[in-house]
């Protein structure tokens, strides 16, 4: 099945269209997903931010993953799918023809582009690629309140690829081990970034794509640690530094890191380490910092 470039601009799904001009078009994508086996008239270029998205197509059909370090570029007129889980974030880009040759004539050749995207291929995403993506799609949720903005913003990140793609390594295919891996390393950064949250295995299941069994398993196998003790220690090792390097009062800085009182966290610190949390801010070189919350 053809999805051209005029259907591509003309995307009707709410939230998913973050520009579209003349030769070029953005859309950012969350959640769960499946697109069939289809092609289109325009270069493609998936960049996820979150998640795994898996990829198939014709040069490769046993299929790939994506992760938040690498992005694919699919040729015009390549068979593919793609596929994501409920936690998936990503940012598909197309380009024409016509607006190739028109950065080939305003800003160099792109003839190495070209040569190494004659299949489909997997590039690094560097840092630059996310800022300009990170700004992409601010832009698209009111960041910036100006279309033309926006368009510049997603033309700037299509140029950034291009010049990783000519310039950067071309990587290889991510194997399920390697997939495994990558999605240990986000559940651990999610985890970390949430510590003083309650997330129900379920929960992370739905945001990563992946049952509550899997995740499971393969974090156990990947840490030695379950999804708790994982989260347990980053809620043990946060608090030692707000005991070390500030003056919030223990139950403030429980409060702070996920525990219900002072009392709750005294008993697992107790367990963990064999001292108080008074112990422990005594025993640590003192920082001191405002004591207030932030605003």
């Amino acid at each position: 099945m053809l999805r051209s470039f005029e259907q591509l601009c003309q995307e009707t799904v709410e939230g998913w269209q973050i520009a579209a001009d003349d030769g070029h078009a953005a859309q950012a994508n969350s959640g769960a997903y499946a697109q069939p086996w289809h092609w289109h008239d325009c270069v493609m270029l998936i960049l996820p931010s979150c998640g795994a998205v898996e990829l198939q197509h014709e040069d490769r059909r046993q299929g790939t993953w994506l992760t938040h370090d690498r992005f694919a570029v699919v040729p015009a007129n390549r068979a593919h799918m793609t596929r994501a889980g409920a936690g998936a974030h990503h940012v598909a880009l197309y380009a024409t023809e016509s607006m190739l040759s028109r950065l080939d004539s305003e800003l160099g050749s792109l003839r190495e582009f070209h040569r190494r995207t004659r299949a489909a291929v997997l590039v690094q995403r560097t840092p630059r690629v996310r800022a300009l993506q990170a700004l992409a799609t601010g832009a698209e949720h009111g960041g910036y309140g100006h279309a033309g903005i926006t368009r510049s913003l997603a033309v700037a990140l299509l140029i950034q690829c291009i010049a990783e793609v000519m310039a950067g390594p071309v990587l290889s295919a991510v194997s399920r081990a390697e997939h495994g891996m990558a999605l240990v390393a986000e559940l651990k950064n999610y985890i970390a970034r949430h510590a003083d949250e309650d997330i129900p295995l379920d929960a992370l299941g739905e945001r990563f794509g992946a049952s509550r069994r899997h995740i499971t398993r393969l974090f156990r196998r990947a840490t030695g640690l379950s999804v708790g003790e994982f989260q347990q220690r980053v809620r043990l090792q946060t608090a030692r530094e707000l005991l070390g390097g500030t003056d919030l009062p223990i139950g403030e800085v429980a409060f702070r890191v996920g525990f219900d009182s002072g009392t709750a966290l005294s008993h697992a610190m107790r367990r963990v380490d064999g001292c108080s949390p008074s112990e422990v801010r005594k025993a640590s070189p003192r920082r001191t910092v405002s004591a207030g919350r932030p605003g």
